[in-house]
């Protein structure tokens, strides 16, 4: 059943034009980005005898951090089509209907749209793997950088299918999913006004564990808080699915 409803939403995914727009859009704005980052970096490097940081630290992690900051603000968005949108449409009956329990149906659309996630950054790792021709790409932190990406929108596409769950008004659900990850992102930032509390709190930050990825480090500890915190939310809006279709 899980396998049938991903087939079906990539199905709709992949005949839908705005699918392919939203693809081309996000490559043809990350080139003009990669293109200014590498020649910024090249002229830095002409100029001035000083040490600086590798191609990997200058082009490669703000290139990826821009890609996360476009994903971040689209997944609102994304994510209340996925669930919200389905009830305003009355075709979210047809799952309530089904022998398909919550969870089953959560990771099911989590999973499809993590396959498309997973081909934008497929298509716009071509440019930072040309760097090879020169042979000056860190391997290990490009690995790392990706892994942390992926890992992090994984978290954050987990937490809008959560509470697009819970929502009924489409413009509601875009309002209430921005604003939680705006305070996911910020608990990091405001944790320092927190006293003896600043260390313990920075750790739930969304882009926190980030940090570690992008320094090339690949830490147990941050991978399993992200899975943690997909699996959280999954099994949240599994819940609030369950107890809306008992009553339907």
């Amino acid at each position: 059943m899980i396998i049938s409803i991903i087939h079906h939403e990539l199905k709709q995914a992949i005949n839908n034009p705005k699918t392919w727009y939203f693809l081309a859009t996000i490559q043809v704005m990350l080139a003009i980005l990669f293109k200014w980052l590498l020649n910024n970096f090249l002229a830095n490097q002409a100029i001035t005898q000083i040490e600086h940081y590798g191609i990997t630290e200058e082009v490669i992690h703000p290139f990826y951090g821009w890609f996360s900051l476009m994903i971040l603000m689209l997944l609102p968005t994304i994510g209340t089509q996925a669930f919200c949108s389905e009830k305003q449409r009355g075709t979210m009956i047809n799952y309530y209907c089904s022998p398909i329990t919550g969870l089953q149906l959560l990771i099911a659309k989590f999973l499809s749209l993590n396959i498309l996630m997973i081909a934008a950054m497929v298509i716009i790792s071509f440019m930072p793997i040309t760097i090879l021709i020169s042979g000056s790409l860190d391997w290990g932190q490009f690995v790392a950088a990706t892994l942390g990406v992926y890992l992090m929108l994984s978290a954050a596409l987990a937490t809008c299918l959560c509470l697009s769950v819970f929502m009924n008004n489409i413009l509601r659900s875009n309002i209430i999913i921005f604003l939680a990850l705006t305070i996911f992102v910020m608990i990091e930032w405001a944790a320092q006004y927190t006293a003896g509390h600043a260390i313990f709190l920075q750790s739930f930050g969304l882009l926190s564990p980030l940090k570690t990825f992008l320094a090339g480090i690949l830490s147990i500890r941050d991978i399993a808080y992200y899975l943690v915190v997909i699996t959280g939310f999954l099994l949240l809006g599994s819940w609030h699915y369950t107890r809306r279709g008992n009553d339907v």
